[in-house]
C-alpha cells in the first residue's frame, strides 16, 4: 500500500478536470486574460460529506483512486459544468473577497444570484456606454 503524497482532494480534482470544459472569456465580463476556473460547490465539503455518508476512509493513495471514480459518479450534478464558471482573475478575487475563500455549499444559491447580478451589471453598463 502506498501512503497519499498529497491531500485526497487534489486526487479528486486530478481526475474530474477531464471532464471540464472551460469557456474562453469571463463568465461576468467576457474578458479573455487571467482566466480562472471556479466551481460553484466545494469540492471538500462534498467529498468529506461523501465519505461520511458512505463511511469511506482514505488512508491510501489505492483508497483514493479507488473511491474517486463513484465519488464523481455519485456526485456528477453538482461536479459538472453547470456548476463550473469560467471568470478573470479580477471576478474571481471579488467573489472570494465576498463569500470567503471556502463557502459553504449551502450558498451556492446566494453566489449564483451574485454572479449573474455582476453579469447583468457588466452588461447594462456596457450598453449605456456604447
Amino acid at each position: 500500500m502506498t501512503t497519499l503524497k498529497r491531500e485526497p482532494i487534489k486526487y479528486i480534482r486530478d481526475f474530474i478536470k477531464k471532464h471540464y470544459k472551460k469557456p474562453d472569456c469571463c463568465y461576468i465580463c467576457s474578458s479573455t486574460e487571467k482566466l480562472e476556473l471556479h466551481h460553484l460547490y466545494g469540492l471538500s465539503e462534498l467529498f468529506n460529506n461523501w465519505c461520511d455518508a458512505n463511511k469511506i476512509v482514505i488512508d491510501t493513495e489505492e483508497d483514493i483512486i479507488a473511491a474517486r471514480v463513484t465519488f464523481y459518479n455519485d456526485c456528477v450534478d453538482k461536479l459538472s459544468n453547470d456548476h463550473l464558471y469560467t471568470l478573470c482573475s479580477p471576478h474571481h478575487k471579488l467573489l472570494h473577497s465576498i463569500y470567503g475563500q471556502r463557502y459553504a455549499n449551502s450558498m451556492v444559491p446566494k453566489v449564483t444570484n451574485w454572479l449573474n447580478i455582476k453579469k447583468d451589471k457588466h452588461k447594462q453598463l456596457n450598453y449605456k456606454q456604447n
